[in-house]
């Protein structure tokens, strides 16, 4: 009989001790988001004595927090879709034709994974104001969509390269044009690279603050985690309830998606990059 390899003790208690700590800030937030500001500052290990929804009331009728995440939800959307209609057509010509250029292209896009946001921030900033579309919605759909590009189409083609040519190769025999080769043939066949990207962009642009800040300057505040920063504006009081309340508030939505779709997206991700 063969016999089940389990991990050492120790190693199941460090498992159980990391995971205590990364749970651990989580459920601090929750406790703490149904206390009064008070009540945080003096005993924030403690549970709540009552439980109080005000701050939650307060996010949701004072801050209208429900308006920035519909904006958010709405820049994730459209984001999105342009990742996933460009992301597959650009890895199927670097990987299905055969260019002069193709090295290059594939070097360049690569490149674009290794630069920080950092280094371009103030030379993005410039472009935008000499363009004229300056903290407009436009300029951040651009910029998350051009930062978005080169890691959807490293994963595309990883797992592009993996499709027999015999099936497109069938189909244009069946008098499939090129157009309806992709989108019918091998565009279905990528759904495990586009759950993967429609999770990963999805949960970084709804969790985005610093890009979003900095493109968009004052109008940030449409956008939910630069809303809820106004929250830490003040110089000498911060209502650490109202704080919290509002992470958890935003939490939930990408908490509850990636729960939800994880195995999928583990799946995406290895098969994009490792095939």
């Amino acid at each position: 009989m063969s016999q089940t390899r389990r991990f050492p003790r120790p190693f199941d208690a460090l498992m159980l001790l990391a995971g205590i700590l990364f749970v651990s800030p989580c459920l601090l937030a929750l406790l703490n988001s149904f206390k009064a500001n008070d009540e945080v500052i003096l005993s924030p290990l403690s549970l709540p004595a009552p439980f109080r929804l005000d701050s939650y009331r307060y996010i949701f009728t004072e801050m209208d927090i429900a308006r920035p995440m519909g904006n958010s939800f709405l820049m994730s959307g459209a984001v999105i879709a342009c990742l996933i209609t460009i992301g597959p057509m650009a890895a199927y010509s670097l990987t299905r034709r055969r260019m002069a250029t193709g090295r290059f292209l594939r070097l360049f896009f690569l490149l674009g994974l290794a630069i920080p946001f950092q280094v371009i921030m103030i030379p993005l900033v410039k472009e935008f104001m000499l363009l004229g579309i300056a903290r407009t919605w436009g300029a951040l759909l651009l910029h998350y969509v051009s930062w978005g590009l080169p890691l959807c189409i490293f994963i595309y083609s990883g797992f592009m390269s993996t499709i027999p040519r015999e099936l497109e190769e069938a189909a244009a025999i069946d008098g499939c044009g090129e157009f309806t080769l992709f989108w019918r043939i091998v565009f279905p066949l990528l759904t495990p690279c586009t759950i993967a990207i429609v999770i990963f962009w999805g949960l970084w642009i709804w969790n985005d603050f610093i890009q979003a800040f900095i493109v968009m300057g004052s109008e940030g505040n449409q956008f939910v985690f630069v809303r809820l920063y106004e929250l830490l504006q003040d110089r000498y009081v911060k209502d650490w309830s109202r704080i919290f309340a509002g992470v958890v508030t935003l939490s939930v939505p990408v908490t509850a998606l990636y729960v939800a779709m994880q195995r999928r997206f583990v799946k995406g991700l290895t098969s994009g990059a490792f095939k």
